[in-house]
């Protein structure tokens, strides 16, 4: 377990630093107004011990995002020889955590910066080991109905 410190209140909710052991660095945590140190403990933790097989569709949607993007400006597609290699061009910003019951499964809700798409960045949300959404950050619910794909998600 990686603790969450240096936590400090903020007009939005609670702000702290967490290791995340994916990119082996520390990372912002924003916790929601009305959210718990002790779920985003908790949504911490399931990121730092996500199964490789989530790891891996994961980083495969953040490829087809990224060649997508770069599609659509005209630039050519990335190749990679493992689908791991996308995350050396992809640099978590912030662990969002929702407001949820301390007794709720984790999520992970992520902010990312990439070097593709540096004006809006990208979005994670890992549910129950499933990638629910991969895109432009578009500030998803992490807790919402992710059963019908829109075209920008590339989960």
């Amino acid at each position: 377990m990686n603790p969450i410190r240096d936590l400090t209140q903020g007009e939005f909710g609670e702000d702290g630093i967490v290791r995340l052991t994916l990119f082996d660095k520390d990372v912002d945590v924003h916790i929601e107004d009305g959210g718990s140190v002790a779920y985003a403990q908790k949504c911490a933790d399931y990121l730092n011990s996500i199964p490789a097989a989530v790891i891996d569709d994961l980083c495969a949607a953040s490829i087809r995002y990224c060649n997508m993007f770069r599609d659509d400006i005209g630039e050519p597609p990335l190749t990679f020889t493992c689908n791991m290699d996308v995350l050396r061009i992809v640099c978590p910003s912030v662990l969002i955590v929702p407001v949820s019951d301390d007794d709720s499964d984790p999520v992970v809700h992520m902010e990312l910066n990439c070097d593709w798409e540096e004006e809006h960045g990208m979005e994670w949300i890992i549910r129950g080991d499933k990638v629910l959404y991969v895109g432009g950050f578009n500030g998803q619910n992490p807790l919402g109905n992710f059963t019908v794909k829109d075209s920008w998600n590339y989960a």
